[in-house]
């Protein structure tokens, strides 16, 4: 009888050791609301262009659209510009449209004359001033 006690009581304090453990890793990954949990290495990371434009497209698919866009220059040698974007999400509300893009400042303010015409208005929006060559990248998202 006594090994029998020893044995509930040690399934005692291993259930409850699971269940504190289940309770702190919910809180662990509690993400506030509108902001997506889905973060996988190519979702975090700096991306070209064409990696931006397969992820993007999967987060839509999965309903999200970006909240914020960041950009930087991958290579700033004459001839090879080169950008790179990093993207935060939110739940992209009913019939959403938005667009994104990462240029030069002139491209980006073309860009946002088209997109006004389109009935897109901008909602993020940054400049990065690379201190080596001077030259300037923006990137913004535009939703409508």
């Amino acid at each position: 009888m006594g090994i029998d006690q020893q044995d509930s009581k040690r399934a005692g304090k291993t259930g409850a050791a699971m269940a504190a453990l289940m309770l702190l890793s919910g809180c662990m990954t509690h993400q506030p609301t509108g902001i997506d949990a889905y973060r996988t290495s190519s979702i975090n990371q700096w991306l070209t262009t064409a990696d931006a434009d397969k992820v993007v497209s999967a987060m839509s698919a999965k309903g999200m659209m970006p909240a914020t866009i960041d950009c930087r220059f991958a290579d700033t040698r004459p001839g090879k510009v080169a950008y790179r974007s990093k993207f935060t999400w939110k739940r992209a509300p009913a019939n959403t449209r938005y667009h994104w893009e990462v240029g030069d400042p002139a491209y980006l303010a073309s860009k946002d004359v088209a997109s006004n015409r389109a009935g897109l208005r901008r909602v993020y929006a940054k400049t990065v001033r690379d201190a080596a060559s001077g030259q300037k990248v923006g990137c913004s998202v535009w939703a409508g």
